[in-house]
């Protein structure tokens, strides 16, 4: 895997200059040059216009300058989760919802417990997870449920929850009064952009009714969003673990929406079933996870077949 011919043609796209390069990287301006000749015969275009005042990119240059900076970034993090494997490498994607309810406690047990594990923990949205599931950079993820689950991982069923409509403290929801889903026809929601499982779920109940909401702004960060519906500015829904700390849920009121739950799943990867930090880390989980639902602060939770 030899990823030098891509990041020399990185460094000269950003520098714009092969001399510059050259001298940046300690090469010669000739071996540079024959490194960037032979990456341009090997893919069959031009990547590079040149002139006397440097180079630009050509087109296919640009593309492939956006395509290679991630791949390099997934090729370096498996380089590393290689070499660390033999030491006990846990790498584990969580919803950011998770934060207060799991991840807080789960790292925390993992260091006290089990300290010979090297931890890696990816916060992300669920799409961004089930990329790098596809990429192989994760042996544990927590996502919403899927029919067909990403290739090479299995799937635990773990907690179905129902999904909360938030608003001010001056708004009066009730946590024990579960609302009809035509409740959000018309209102003005801060909401992730698509394709969040949780906005499709809402969007597709509302449009078998007829029924449709205001976008006030997509949000991609949950603390915003619960921000935004404690200023009064718009409203919010957000699954019932996001709501589980007592300070993320100051000045806010909330009721459960009777159409729409989210049901979450630990994914494994069948490659790395064999290793003890996975199986301890898919232990620790579980534990913790049936222990929040039994100590009853997580609402509406009902622990499916773990």
């Amino acid at each position: 895997m030899n990823s030098l011919p891509l990041e020399y043609f990185l460094r000269v796209a950003e520098m714009g200059s092969i001399t510059k390069s050259a001298n940046e990287l300690r090469l010669s301006q000739p071996a540079l040059s024959r490194h960037m000749a032979a990456l341009e015969r090997e893919l069959g275009v031009a990547l590079f216009t040149r002139s006397h005042g440097g180079v630009q990119l050509t087109e296919a240059g640009q593309l492939l300058a956006d395509r290679a900076r991630p791949i390099l970034r997934q090729l370096s993090i498996l380089k590393e989760q290689m070499g660390e494997h033999a030491t006990g490498l846990l790498s584990i994607g969580i919803p950011p919802s998770w934060h207060q309810v799991f991840t807080q406690e789960f790292a925390a047990r993992i260091i006290t417990n089990a300290p010979g594990i090297k931890l890696r923990v990816y916060e992300g949205a669920s799409n961004l997870l089930r990329e790098y599931m596809a990429a192989g950079l994760l042996d544990l993820a927590i996502v919403p449920f899927q029919t067909n689950p990403t290739s090479g991982y299995c799937q635990t069923s773990l907690i179905r929850e129902p999904a909360m409509y938030v608003g001010t403290e001056q708004d009066g929801l009730r946590a024990n009064q579960f609302l009809p889903v035509s409740t959000l026809d018309g209102k003005q929601l801060v909401l992730p952009s698509r394709p969040n499982g949780l906005r499709l779920q809402i969007e597709h109940a509302l449009a078998r009714k007829n029924l449709f909401f205001k976008i006030a702004a997509e949000v991609d960060t949950l603390t915003l969003c619960l921000t935004l519906a404690r200023s009064g500015h718009a409203h919010t829904v957000v699954p019932s673990c996001a709501l589980y700390d007592k300070e993320a849920a100051r000045g806010l009121s909330w009721s459960p929406l009777s159409a729409i739950h989210l049901t979450w799943t630990l994914c494994e990867n069948d490659a790395r079933t064999h290793s003890i930090a996975v199986r301890e880390g898919k232990r620790l989980a579980l534990e913790l996870i049936a222990a929040r639902v039994q100590e009853g602060g997580w609402q509406g939770a009902e622990k499916l077949n773990m």
